[in-house]
């Protein structure tokens, strides 16, 4: 309802309410009247907020699953973040990019023959009393392969958080759960949960990880290349 039609409204209301009314029952209904419309604005407000990010949610699926990078971590707000499944944190909308480029084999678009739809599903969204942030919780239905070669199913929630900057509201924090993701044929039913392929993007000195013990047999998986230091 724009405001040219709420103060129509009012008027309305208010000449009935002068007929036969005593002064103080119409400063009554005046002020009813207008604690209606405030709730009837702050209502409309919500409303608004919450179909944007059902569309900012949407533009990220759309560009995802296009590898239209760029586009997605457009999306972002300037310190956002994303994670999905183990592929760790990256902070701030260039290691965002970063990582998206690295999930697309360092371009953007699709391979040809190659499927990635990533859909959105059940949203929940929970906007803070500020109008200014907000949180949203969503089931993400993946269906990803290549033609001729592989297909796998996923499933899992989006935990997401969000702002609004000059007005228009960013993606401050994506974190997808990863549920299952296993191959199309035999599902999971026939087979256990794999991760996806952690693409981390961190430079090899990132970090350093040393393991000492006493016992033979043991096998360490690392997704980096080992070196024995002779211990």
């Amino acid at each position: 309802m724009t405001e040219a039609r709420i103060a129509s409204c009012v008027l309305a209301a208010l000449g009935l309410a002068a007929c036969g009314r005593a002064p103080s029952e119409d400063g009554a209904a005046l002020s009813a009247l207008q604690g209606r419309i405030a709730a009837l604005e702050q209502r409309k407000t919500l409303v608004a907020d919450s179909n944007d990010i059902e569309r900012l949610q949407a533009a990220f699926g759309y560009y995802f699953d296009r590898g239209l990078w760029d586009e997605v971590a457009a999306l972002f707000a300037e310190d956002g973040t994303i994670e999905v499944a183990r592929d760790g944190v990256y902070v701030g909308k260039a290691r965002v990019r970063e990582y998206l480029y690295a999930l697309g084999g360092g371009h953007a678009g699709l391979a040809e023959g190659r499927l990635s739809e990533h859909l959105q599903v059940m949203p929940v969204i929970t906007l803070a009393a500020d109008g200014s942030s907000a949180k949203a919780r969503w089931r993400g239905i993946v269906l990803e392969g290549d033609f001729g070669r592989d297909a796998f199913w996923g499933e899992g929630p989006y935990e997401n958080e969000y702002v609004k900057e000059a007005g228009v509201w960013k993606i401050k924090t994506l974190h997808w759960y990863q549920a299952l993701y296993v191959p199309y044929a035999g599902g999971w039913i026939l087979h256990d949960d794999s991760y996806l392929g952690e693409h981390l993007v961190y430079d090899a000195a990132d970090f350093d990880v040393n393991v000492k013990t006493t016992t033979t047999g043991i096998v360490l998986a690392t997704s980096g290349v080992d070196e024995p230091n002779g211990d």
